[in-house]
């Protein structure tokens, strides 16, 4: 939306941070960042799991997503036979999803599928449009909430992944609920920015390394649309979906936002509708 107005003394433009069109174009760079990945490795947990990211995946991720509304993905795995202290994460599943630049929303039942049979559930990764010194509390309630919800998520297993974009670049940092955080994220209903009781000590950082040694595959809803944004009122948090393997579509792919061409057909059609209004006038006049 563009609002320009046509007094002498205010002559300024108003461009809306809802434009799509202009973030479509953006997003269609993101490509350009995959060349640019940084892993945070600061204050690291010594122990626990080591969690491996294959960069097929996580290109994929990036690419598909947009510069300011967050997108999620539910991320599945396995330990190598030599090494149980390895997590190999081999699939992330996309599920329907309706986001926001702080947080992202999706249906708090874990999906159910022959290929993630044999795969641990390991926890999620996000996109965020800035680099964060701490995992959001927004991501503490819903790490907890759906770990609460879903038997198949282990404490000790499940971690939140943050994938945020920085200037040409793109910076991870992996993180694991500790327990005074989970119950704490479970409690927890204030959804502003800085709810009462959050505490650093409520997650630690843990180690995430990227690898080219193998290759991960994704899964996304049969209906292959899973961004919402442009349809919210069909998402729900309680809602039931099938998924598939497939590679998910662009954030702003046209599945996504069919009421935009629904909008041209019916601007063309009020065209026509003139069009032959004014041919049987001229018709009355000249008959």
């Amino acid at each position: 939306m563009v609002v320009t107005t046509t007094s002498q003394y205010e002559q300024h433009s108003f461009a809306s941070k809802t434009d799509w069109r202009v973030r479509a174009i953006s997003a269609t760079n993101l490509h350009l960042r995959t060349n640019h990945i940084y892993v945070n490795s600061d204050d690291i947990r010594e122990s626990g799991f080591t969690y491996v990211l294959p960069k097929n995946i996580l290109n994929k991720f990036i690419t598909v997503a947009d510069l300011r509304t967050q997108i999620g993905g539910l991320i599945y795995g396995v330990s190598p036979p030599d090494n149980p202290h390895v997590k190999e994460i081999r699939c992330i599943v996309v599920p329907p999803q309706l986001g926001t630049h702080q947080s992202v929303t999706i249906p708090m039942a874990a999906p159910s599928h022959e290929y993630l049979e044999n795969l641990e559930a390991l926890g999620w990764i996000h996109t965020q449009p800035n680099e964060t010194p701490a995992l959001a509390p927004q991501d503490v309630s819903f790490h907890a909430k759906f770990m609460a919800e879903n038997a198949s998520w282990d404490g000790e297993k499940t971690i939140a992944i943050t994938c945020s974009f920085t200037p040409g670049s793109a910076s991870l940092t992996a993180y694991k609920l500790t327990p005074a955080g989970y119950e704490w994220g479970r409690a927890n209903k204030d959804t502003g920015p800085s709810p009462p009781g959050y505490l650093p000590t409520h997650y630690e950082k843990v180690q995430m390394l990227l690898s080219d040694r193998f290759v991960g595959f994704y899964m996304v809803p049969d209906e292959e649309v899973w961004n919402y944004n442009f349809m919210g009122v069909k998402h729900t948090p309680s809602m039931k979906y099938d998924v598939k393997v497939g590679n998910p579509k662009e954030f702003y792919h046209e599945v996504h936002r069919k009421t935009h061409f629904y909008n041209f057909s019916a601007m063309e059609s009020v065209d026509e509708a003139a069009g032959d209004a004014e041919e049987e006038g001229q018709r009355d006049v000249f008959g």
